[in-house]
């Protein structure tokens, strides 16, 4: 009976397994990036990792690039997976299911592709000697390898944002088509008693009911984008870094001493992603009044 009436008492050893873990760790690295560092005889609170590291210029070139990279991450894959999503649905409004569901799994793949993996694809297809580059010299665009921009390793990011790009569309499209499905088709065919076209249907129904999901599945890929290491690792320079690149150099190329900014640089990564969390949910939820759907 107590399991019927409790039910979440069958959660709570997951639950507190979770919360150990995680919390427990991210408690115990922000006492040590305030300097309560006892394997050092530290056992003051201080904020003298988190001077060092905003009076740092290294910091600052690794958060612009971070942030950077994110934007134009989120934005790109958002952008894609919108067209993606939207496509798909009008293509099931106009033709039969069985086409759109094959498009709709093969645009899953990428989904399918761990990051490091479609990281090392970007390699191979966009280095100076990758296979774009050897098939624009065949075909003479370019007269030697040497002349295809650097797209991997750069300072800049791209082979970094490349890569996130295609593989979060798929993943925010997945997102945004389950809440296109739920329109009704009657919606369009009084869209076009009224006179609408096509693109005012899409305009004025289809991109408003997406709007909530596709606010949530962009910041999600901005906050995955924001705090990931592989890729960045993989398809980065050695400066600047990306941050988590930046915390892994100071925890592991730097003595004892340099870890308190290491953590402080994840203290960092998780205050900033629950500011954006905040603000996106302020967003959204005034979008969501603006709309009447409160």
């Amino acid at each position: 009976m107590w399991q019927k009436n409790k039910p979440y008492l069958l959660l709570f050893p997951t639950i507190g397994t979770i919360v150990l873990l995680f919390f427990g760790g991210l408690f115990d690295g922000f006492l040590k990036s305030l300097g309560y560092f006892p394997a050092l005889d530290q056992t003051d609170f201080n904020f003298t990792a988190y001077h060092h590291l905003f009076s740092s210029s290294e910091f600052w070139a690794s958060f612009n690039l971070t942030f950077r990279v994110a934007l134009l991450s989120s934005f790109l894959a958002a952008v894609l997976g919108a067209v993606i999503a939207i496509s798909l649905f009008m293509m099931n409004e106009s033709a039969n299911g069985s086409s759109s569901s094959i498009w709709y799994r093969l645009f899953q793949l990428p989904l399918t592709i761990p990051h490091l993996v479609g990281g090392y694809i970007i390699v191979l297809l966009f280095m100076q000697s990758g296979f774009l580059s050897r098939i624009a010299t065949n075909l003479g665009f370019i007269d030697t390898i040497s002349e295809f921009p650097v797209l991997v390793n750069d300072s800049f990011g791209w082979g970094i944002i490349l890569t996130y790009a295609w593989k979060e569309a798929p993943f925010i499209s997945l997102m945004i088509y389950p809440v296109l499905s739920r329109i009704h088709r009657s919606w369009r065919d009084v869209s076009r008693v009224f006179g609408a076209s096509r693109w005012n249907y899409v305009r004025e129904i289809v991109v408003p009911v997406m709007m909530p999901a596709w606010t949530i599945a962009t910041f999600i890929v901005f906050v995955f984008t924001f705090s990931a290491f592989e890729v960045p690792f993989l398809l980065g320079v050695t400066y600047p870094s990306t941050l988590p690149v930046y915390s892994y150099q100071l925890y592991t190329s730097g003595t004892l001493t340099d870890r308190p900014e290491a953590l402080a640089v994840n203290i960092i990564l998780a205050s900033f992603t629950v500011i954006m969390g905040l603000v996106v949910y302020a967003v959204n939820k005034r979008w969501n009044a603006l709309k009447g759907w409160d």
